[in-house]
């Protein structure tokens, strides 16, 4: 795999688990990982447009995290933002990576490029992030409590590849 320098996160509607990916890592950028990842753009988008703005119990979960996200707006992806990644994590191998591969089918580097964020972080079994939209708060935290443990051994992945 080449040096990873444009990371997305993509699941179906880009307003609850990819943009709490995206910015969990730009806080990580910004403050743990700061020379590490200084090259590195993170982004995130959704197979469909439901909603323009994140679900609230994403916005409630990052701000706990002291992450704002005052200039998020929900986002498609298309082939153009899928062509400029050098790593796309998504969270539903039925729902996210069977449905890009699909719609993007012309595109030759989804399979080496495209992984469950899980599986990427070197997980091995229960690999799917299931969406919390309708979850009540508890179990909605508890969801992205494992994107959040998701994302920190990613980063850690992907600062060991790029040393390569």
């Amino acid at each position: 795999m080449p040096k990873i320098k444009n990371i997305l996160f993509l699941c179906s509607g880009n307003t609850c688990r990819s943009p709490f990916a995206e910015y969990f890592a730009k806080r990580l950028q910004q403050t743990i990982y700061k020379d590490e990842l200084k090259d590195i753009a993170f982004d995130s988008a959704g197979l469909y447009h439901y909603y323009e703005q994140p679900q609230e119990g994403t916005l409630k979960y990052l701000k706990s995290k002291g992450v704002e996200m005052d200039d998020f707006q929900a986002k498609d992806a298309d082939e153009e933002l899928i062509i400029k990644q050098d790593l796309i994590l998504c969270f539903e191998e039925k729902y996210h990576v069977r449905k890009l591969k699909r719609r993007f089918k012309q595109l030759k580097d989804l399979d080496e490029k495209t992984f469950l964020l899980l599986e990427f972080a070197g997980e091995t079994y229960n690999l799917e992030i299931k969406d919390p939209f309708y979850l009540e708060e508890n179990e909605y935290n508890k969801v992205l409590k494992r994107i959040e443990d998701g994302i920190i051994k990613s980063i850690d992945k992907i600062i060991e590849l790029n040393k390569k």
